[in-house]
Parts: structure tokens; sequence; C-alpha cells
């Protein structure tokens, strides 16, 4: 695979991404038309609940699926995939059947309100989308994008369709968002089953693969639950030290800010089946410092546009209303600093090479419980002085701190030689925005100048030859 097909799977897989984004982004209208801040906040707790629960029904299963769909075929391949479906199986009705039998008892730490029907419907979401997801990421291993891509665009039918009715029409609430969501994963589960038959041998699972899975997977289940605390532990410190409507205002904000992730999780989906197989090369180190310049380059640029025309985003009007309800306009400062939190998990991402081709992945839940450490201490202190501004900037400071730690344990046993004024000028230009002020000529010529220096004097004469392969 060269840098030019790289780039092509990071589009066609950040598309099937930002597919999937979809959903977040078209429900949010709705969603801040129809609920107060209080009640967005709920669902964020409902949401942030699942985020962090489906790393336990996961516990590194999809990591190790990626790695022996990837690097194996034929027979070994089959039985892999067999093992680890069936134990994922096996173990989510566990899960699930637990969090039903507890709803009476969780429903209110959880969600925040006295609902366990709530917790009910969760458990059969949290079933569904471990099974689903796992053809996924399968066809996204056997780099089949266009099928990929059709699961996920029914997903955004489905989920917006059984939104507007029963959110809508049937007017059910909070409860209509869980119902929705409910019946669209049991679709795409079903939906999947036919790429599950197709790859699996029921008499295949071996305990001896069975064994070696698990030793490869366990440790990046840690790094999973410290994921989602940099991710999620937000909205359950502001309810803890604010209020829910806090957690709505900032949930709006963040979500509005997710363009950044798309475009780190689009690219990392062609990025890591990647350096997986030209780790090895000769010139490998050379094309990851190459492939960061650009990356980083064409993600600040991402962060610059979208930060600079905030404002206009929230306010385009949609027939008589806002984009955004009028209420939900006070997240509008989360969104640049979400954006540049983004940025920084990208710098962290262009550096896992080293550590898998080093064999150190049990170094990565280090990284990850730096940051998810750093973002609960900085919540805790920002807080209470900054409200839901402060807790943005925890997150941009965790990711910072993570995205150090991996470099200071790489540096010395796989370095790579990156262009550094590539990758610094993103960050400079970004903090030239926070100054731009809300004049529409100047973020015009602020918004102009960017690509126009990064391709004349931030990336080398051999990295401005692969952008012009990519337009050739």
């Amino acid at each position: 695979m060269s840098i030019k097909s790289l780039g092509k799977q990071s589009l066609i897989y950040g598309f099937g991404h930002i597919i999937a984004r979809l959903v977040t982004f078209f429900l949010l209208p709705l969603y801040t038309h129809v609920f107060t801040p209080d009640e967005y906040g709920i669902i964020s707790l409902a949401y942030a609940f699942m985020g962090f629960t489906l790393i336990l029904y996961r516990y590194g299963m999809d990591t190790a699926l990626m790695k022996y769909s990837v690097q194996l075929d034929g027979r070994e391949r089959t039985v892999h995939i067999t093992t680890i479906y069936g134990l994922q199986l096996f173990t989510s009705l566990i899960f699930s059947g637990l969090l039903f039998i507890s709803k009476h008892h969780i429903a209110l730490y959880v969600l925040g309100i006295d609902r366990p029907d709530w917790i009910a419907i969760l458990s059969g979401i949290l079933l569904m989308d471990a099974l689903w997801n796992i053809p996924i990421l399968i066809l996204r291993t056997e780099e089949k994008p266009i099928p990929f891509i059709a699961y996920n665009f029914t997903n955004v039918l489905i989920t917006m369709g059984l939104n507007i009715f029963f959110v809508i029409t049937l007017e059910m609430g909070i409860q209509g968002v869980l119902l929705a969501n409910l019946i669209s994963s049991t679709s795409l589960f079903i939906l999947s089953i036919p790429i599950i038959i197709n790859r699996i041998d029921i008499g295949g699972m071996k305990r001896s693969i069975l064994s070696k899975v698990l030793r490869f997977a366990l440790p990046f289940f840690p790094a999973g639950i410290f994921t989602m605390i940099m991710e999620l532990s937000n909205r359950y410190l502001l309810e803890w030290l604010s209020d829910t409507t806090a957690v709505g205002l900032f949930s709006a904000g963040y979500k509005l800010g997710v363009m950044g992730l798309i475009v780190v999780m689009g690219f990392n989906m062609g990025w890591t089946p990647y350096f997986l197989k030209r780790g090895t090369q000769p010139s490998a180190r050379k094309e990851f410092a190459q492939i960061a310049s650009i990356f980083l380059g064409l993600l600040g640029f991402v962060v610059v546009v979208v930060s600079l025309w905030i404002p206009e985003i929230i306010r385009i009007s949609i027939g008589s209303r806002p984009l955004i309800g009028e209420q939900f306009w006070a997240a509008e400062h989360v969104i640049h600093v979400i954006l540049l939190a983004y940025f920084f998990f990208g710098t962290y991402v262009i550096q896992l090479p080293g550590i898998y081709i080093k064999e150190i992945t049990n170094w990565i839940p280090i990284f990850r419980a730096v940051g998810a450490i750093v973002n609960i201490g900085m919540n805790i202190y920002l807080i209470p002085i900054y409200g839901i501004i402060g807790s943005a900037w925890a997150t941009v400071i965790a990711f910072v701190a993570m995205s150090s730690s991996i470099f200071l344990c790489t540096y010395k046993i796989y370095p790579i030689m990156y262009n550094w004024i590539a990758c610094v000028y993103p960050i400079l230009y970004m903090g030239i925005v926070f100054f731009t002020g809300n004049d529409v000529l100047i973020r015009s010529i602020t918004m102009f100048f960017y690509p126009i220096g990064w391709y004349f004097f931030a990336i080398n004469s051999e990295e401005r030859t692969i952008i012009k392969s990519f337009i050739a």
C-alpha cells in the first residue's frame, strides 16, 4: 500500500465514518429544538454510559479482530474470526443480562433520573451494537468500502427516520430516542448476519486460539476504559460539579466539534492497516514522517476553517429556525476548544506505528491512563472556575499529555525524523484563530492564507511532490 493508497483508503473510510457521525450531527438540531438543556443532558449521560460500557463488551477484541483479519488468511483466519465472534456473543449476552437485572439499582446513578425501564432499553442497544460492529470491522479489514459505507448509511437512515417518528410524531421524548436506537441497532445486527455466516466455521473454535486472542486483546481493555474516560468523563464530572443543564450545553458543543474527530478516525481507519503492512520496509520511517506532515496539515486546516465560522454554522437558518436551538448557543465557545483537542488526538494517533512495530502495545494503557488522569484532575480544577469552557480545556490538556507521553516513549526506540515546521505550523495558526475576532474579512483572509503558508513554507519539496501526486 502506497501513501497515495493510504490517502484513498482514508478518504473512503473517512466518508463512511462521516456518514455514521451524520446521525449525531443531524439529530442535534432536532434535539436542541425539542429538548431543554436539562433533558438533553440526560440523553448525553445515556450515550456516555453506552460509550463506557461498550469498552467492557469489547475488552480489546475489536483490536484483536483487526490484527488477525489483516495478517492471516485462509483457514487460520476463519478460525480466529470464529473464536472472536463466538466469545463476543457469549460475553455480550452475559453483560446485557447483568445490566438488565441491576436496572433498578443503577438507573439514578447512570442517567441522573430514576428510570430503570430506560436502562433495560440500553442493555438491548449495547448487545446489538457489540454484535453488529464486528461484521462491519471485518469489511474494513477486507478493504470493502462500498458495503462498509452502505451499512453506515443504512444506520443513518433508520436512526434518523425513527427519531423523527418517535420524538416528533409520537412525542415520546427521551424514551423515543432510546427506542429509535434499539430498533436501529437490531436492524443492523440482522442485516450483518450474512457477513458473519460467510466467514465463520461454527465448529472451528479452538481453546489454544482463544488463549492467544485473549492474551493479545486484554491489554487493550484498560486502554479502552481510559479512552472513554478521556472522551466521556466530562459529562459526569459536570453533572457532579455543576448540573444536568451544563451537561447538555457541553455535549451540544462537543458534538459540533466532532468534525475534528471524524478526520482523525477516518484517517486512522486507513492508517492502522497501512503501518501494520509497511512497518518492516526500509523506507517506512521516512514515509511515516511525510504522512505526519500531510495529515496534521490537513487536520489543522479543518480545525481552522470550522473554528473561524462557528457563529455562522450554528445560526444557519433551516426554514424559520436556526440549525441549533437558541438556548444552546452558549455552547459556541466550547466548539473551538474541542476542535483543538482533537488536533492533539491526531498527534497521538500519528505516533502509533512505533508502539506496534516494536511490539510494546502494553504501553498503550499507560498513555491512555496519563490522558485520563490529567483529564479528571483538570476537570475537577477548572469546572468550578470556568464551567463548561474549563471542561473543554481540560480535554485539550489531557490530549497534549497523552501525545507527549507516547513521544517520550518512542523517540529513542523508534525515532522518526519529523518535519517539525510542518507539525508545529497548524498549532501556531490555530492560536492566531483565537484572536481573529468577528470581522468577516479578517476571518476570510485568515482562512485563505493557511493553505498557502503550509504548502510553500511548512512542508518540504518531497511532501509537496506527494501532494501533487494526489491531484494528478
